[in-house]
């Protein structure tokens, strides 16, 4: 298969950063990059002028420009090419902003691969490619409706001295507009295609949360069925069996409403009005969302706490689905407002024969010019500061239930979003409150056996991985953390230590580390839902001995732990 060429240039005055990242992009799959480097921007703008390119790395940093001059520059000689920005960690904000400007990406210097930087460059030149298109479609959609209009008004005119023709132009005027009309129609088409997009984009920034949260579902299950399946005496124990098979199936449960949930997102068209209980409102909401603000987030560092504040209210008259949305999408935005530890409350209470929902953070909060833009109902749908799209769609949403929007933020200190919506007559209403953790079974140490130390933050998880080291004859001890996992590591001598990725306190990849630095012959297995990409792409975190994909069986696991104890 021929390779697509692409023309890359970079635009660095850092000739060990510009050499670095042209040799990250020699291999790409079915692309070809020539890169072309440039140390000025005066250089950069005179290449650009003489030779036509599919992308620009620009520093914002350079000898002869500084700051946003520098990407207005590049993008005044070359608008139609895209422009991804290299930002140093203390130019966040800048890049940010340039971003805002028309950037379609910045990666921060030192840390850059050559994965994150080809799905940049290619998102990219992607991403301005349909931009440019849709320019293209809106500039001849206007033409056209320019010249309508220019018949429109010489047939009035000729009306006027032509009244004999009065009729035939009355007919070309009435073909004029209806095909006025049906360029609205497609107007109004586009905008509706607009919103589901922007639908589906927040579903994709769910996606690896959601596999993730679908593995941990699947684990327990094919665990407890193997030992099941292999453990004639456990079925002959007619309780133990029977709180194996409850756990089977609440997990299965729990699956089939992540489905529902996810299905009840993505197809969330206005449909019927109806009572909706706003506990189960916020419940659904916190649930499709929690592979963003916990699976998700702490595997990149970010431990968030979500606190419940849900009064005795009454049920709300709407689409239970355009709700659950709304609440999904301020959800969405307090996350990616919080950068490194924060909360977020979910509130809910009657004030005057209404329910007031608050989603508050702690996070960055919003500048003024933001705040003015998610508070405009009219306003674009594009993301800035770091706010996700949606306010399109809630402020549609909370219009449709006759409710009020209200946003209180200050940079710096959070933001608040209250929704007000008209309750129905008292119903009896109860808050759920979340199931407690169940209690880990105790280890009897065998005398000479090999030590395991499995660390996960999920009870079932825990104990399937004990159960299926246990029937092979090792003796396992549990932590539900990563910082109580390296506190037991520290205190006594283990074989062999299994870990989950993401975890609250300390994370997998950092357990291994830690675990490494003090006993490197002690080996260390990850288990994670994102095992099978991370094996696809052949990852492998340091200080990871092996990656094992959640849902696994018992002999595959086995399997593992049998070859890293031979070579040990």
């Amino acid at each position: 298969m021929t390779k697509i060429e692409v023309q890359i240039l970079i635009i660095e005055d850092n000739e060990e950063h510009a050499t670095l990242l042209a040799r990250l992009l020699e291999s790409a799959g079915d692309r070809s990059f020539e890169s072309h480097i440039a140390h000025s921007l005066a250089e950069g703008v005179h290449i650009l002028r003489q030779q036509a390119m599919d992308l620009v790395l620009l520093d914002l940093s350079l000898p002869d420009s500084v700051g946003v001059a520098t990407f207005t520059a590049v993008s005044k000689a070359a608008p139609h090419v895209p422009v991804v920005v290299l930002s140093g960690l203390g130019d966040v904000s800048l890049a940010l902003e340039v971003v805002q400007n028309g950037a379609q990406d910045y990666l921060v210097k030192g840390h850059v691969d050559n994965h994150l930087l080809l799905r940049s460059v290619q998102y990219a030149i992607e991403r301005k490619r349909v931009q440019v298109a849709l320019q293209q479609a809106r500039e001849q959609l206007e033409a056209r409706v320019s010249e309508r209009t220019s018949a429109l008004v010489d047939a009035n005119a000729k009306l006027q001295v032509e009244i004999a023709e009065r009729k035939k132009a009355e007919e070309n005027a009435l073909e004029s507009n209806r095909k006025l009309v049906d360029a609205l129609e497609a107007v109004r088409e586009m905008q509706q295609e607009l919103v589901r997009k922007e639908r589906f984009q927040a579903l994709g920034h769910m996606a690896s949360g959601i596999a993730h949260e679908f593995n941990n579902v699947l684990t327990p299950i094919l665990g407890y069925t193997e030992h099941l399946l292999k453990s004639p005496a456990v079925l002959a124990d007619r309780e133990q069996t029977a709180g194996f098979l409850e756990k089977i199936r609440l997990a299965a449960e729990s699956g089939a409403g992540a489905v529902a949930r996810v299905r009840d997102f993505a197809r969330a068209e206005a449909g019927e009005l109806g009572p909706v209980g706003v506990h189960d409102l916020v419940e659904s909401a916190l649930a499709l969302t929690e592979p963003k603000w916990a699976g998700e987030a702490l595997a990149k560092g970010v431990s968030i706490t979500i606190v419940r504040a849900l009064e005795e209210v009454r049920d709300v008259f709407g689409d239970a689905a355009q709700l659950r949305e709304l609440l999904t999408h301020l959800i969405f935005n307090a996350v990616e407002a919080i950068r490194r530890r924060g909360r977020i409350a979910i509130s809910a209470k009657s004030v005057d024969g209404e329910v007031v929902l608050k989603v508050e953070d702690d996070g960055s909060g919003m500048s003024a010019e933001l705040l003015a833009r998610c508070l405009d109902a009219g306003a674009s749908l594009t993301p800035i500061e770091g706010r996700l799209p949606g306010y399109g769609l809630v402020h549609r949403t909370v219009a449709r239930h006759k409710g009020r929007l209200e946003i209180v933020c200050k940079v710096g200190a959070g933001t608040t979003v209250i929704v007000y919506l008209p309750a129905l007559e008292p119903t009896a209403s109860s808050v759920v409150l979340p199931a407690g953790n169940e209690p880990e079974p105790s280890v009897a140490a065998a005398p000479g056996a090999l030590r395991m130390l499995v660390v996960d933050d999920e009870p079932m998880v825990r104990e399937v991985v004990s159960i299926c080291l246990e029937d092979a004859g090792y003796v396992v001890e549990t932590a539900e953390n990563g910082r109580e996992g390296w506190e037991k590591f520290q205190a006594a001598e283990y074989d062999l230590v299994l870990t989950d990725r993401s975890m609250p306190e300390m994370n997998g990849d950092e357990l291994a580390l830690e675990v490494k630095r003090l006993r490197p012959s002690v080996p260390v297995i990850l288990l994670t839902g994102f095992g099978d990409l991370m094996n696809s792409e052949g990852e492998k975190p340091p200080g990871i001995a092996a990656v094992v994909a959640k849902p696994f069986t018992m002999a595959a696991l086995n399997e593992v732990v049998r070859k890293l104890m031979k070579q040990k």
